[in-house]
């Protein structure tokens, strides 16, 4: 009886002691688990695959939900061989009108390294395609690439969505020719929730609602990405902040369309404010931007454009109204699209541009909160650069 009694004892405690140490496996085992799956799903979200941009990259958001977010990375074009320096190059996606001239990268034979080769556009009447020739001579044969913002709207294949599928748990990302679950795993690690939220470059919450406006879209210069995530009867919550590096309000450079509202520095504290990349310019086309501020005169400027023929588009007439209605300053400068409108050198004088002048009684002062409206725009596109 002793000696049952022992072994019964003896066992007991082994066998407690097996159990306590399956379970502290099973825990340690489904924690790695999903520290695994959740660091892998958050870096393929936020840094993109080897073949694909991910959302820190964005140069466009297309839209953006609790849940979901869509966004145009840049495009690279590397179907290119180098030639020479008159060779006229087509784009295999059409670039965003408006957009900055594209990065010409050149990688020359037997060498592994990308150099910048300053690149040209090559204006056409047909706004279909976009031409680029080479700054410089570069050797012939040699690779070529270039990377720049595409239209998304006639090229959708080349926008990005990220989002959560509810029946399957899984984190999907469609790259516009392939759908991919990152978050598939082998692991047993399903995804259960997951949340973005938008917000701007003074760290505010763009909206709580299910969906970002689109005319609060161009604000959103950050996003914070949760996932949340189970392992048999264990959980566990990620969350990063994602600074969109190439976010319109972070890097001064924005694409404008008709109905844009955009925030702008107010006179005081405004450094650059420049009209450029102007595309698609027909006779008598029209761009109206209005400067709104939150007490004061709104300020309005026209810009009237001409364009004989297949001659260079030329900035026919440059109207200033203070307040709207009352016109004080006019100039009919006929200077090429190219160079583009600096709103705060409009006039000698610097009385009725958008700046506050040194040493000048300016006429025009916004102060406060301003929104810049795009109130009329027939050209294709234009960029609006603003520093405060």
């Amino acid at each position: 009886m002793i000696s049952i009694t022992l072994i019964v004892i003896i066992s007991s405690a082994v066998y407690f002691a097996v159990i306590g140490a399956l379970d502290s496996w099973s825990y340690c085992r489904d924690q790695l688990s999903l520290q695994k799956v959740l660091a892998e799903t958050m870096d393929r979200t936020v840094s993109g695959t080897s073949s694909s941009w991910g959302l820190k990259d964005s140069l466009e958001i297309i839209a953006a939900g609790r849940t979901r977010m869509e966004y145009a990375p840049p495009w690279v074009d590397d179907t290119h061989a180098a030639a020479n320096r008159e060779f006229v190059y087509t784009l295999n996606k059409k670039m965003k009108a408006g957009a900055p001239v594209p990065i010409g990268e050149i990688r020359m034979p037997e060498q592994n390294r990308w150099r910048l080769v300053p690149v040209q556009m090559v204006p056409l009447e047909n706004s279909e395609t976009t031409l680029l020739k080479l700054g410089l001579s570069v050797p012939e044969g040699s690779d070529l690439r270039f990377v720049y913002h595409p239209d998304w709207a006639k090229e959708p294949d080349t926008v990005k969505k990220v989002f959560w599928d509810l029946k399957t748990k899984d984190v999907m990302f469609d790259s516009g020719d392939q759908l991919e679950a990152i978050s598939k795993n082998f692991f047993g690690v399903e995804i259960t929730n997951v949340s973005f939220k938008y917000y701007t470059t003074n760290n505010e919450l763009v909206t709580d609602e299910v969906w970002v406006g689109p005319q609060d879209l161009q604000v959103i210069t950050g996003v914070e990405v949760t996932l949340e995530a189970r392992c048999g009867e264990q959980t566990q919550k990620l969350v990063r902040f994602v600074n969109l590096r190439n976010a319109p309000m972070r890097t001064g450079y924005l694409t404008l369309r008709r109905g844009m509202k955009i925030p702008i520095p107010d006179s005081k504290h405004i450094k650059s404010l420049m009209i450029t990349n102007l595309s698609g310019v027909a006779n008598n086309d029209i761009l109206q931007l209005e400067a709104v501020p939150r007490a004061g005169q709104p300020w309005r400027l026209t810009v009237e454009f001409e364009r004989i023929g297949s001659g260079k588009p030329v900035i026919k007439k440059i109207d200033v109204e203070y307040p709207p209605q009352r016109s004080v300053y006019t100039d009919h400068p006929k200077m090429t699209t190219d160079l583009g409108i600096n709103l705060l050198l409009l006039g000698p004088d610097g009385l009725n541009d958008y700046d506050d002048d040194e040493d000048t009684e300016d006429s025009v002062m916004l102060e406060g909160d301003v929104v810049l409206n795009v109130n009329t725009m027939t050209i294709d596109g234009a960029g609006l650069f603003v520093k405060p």
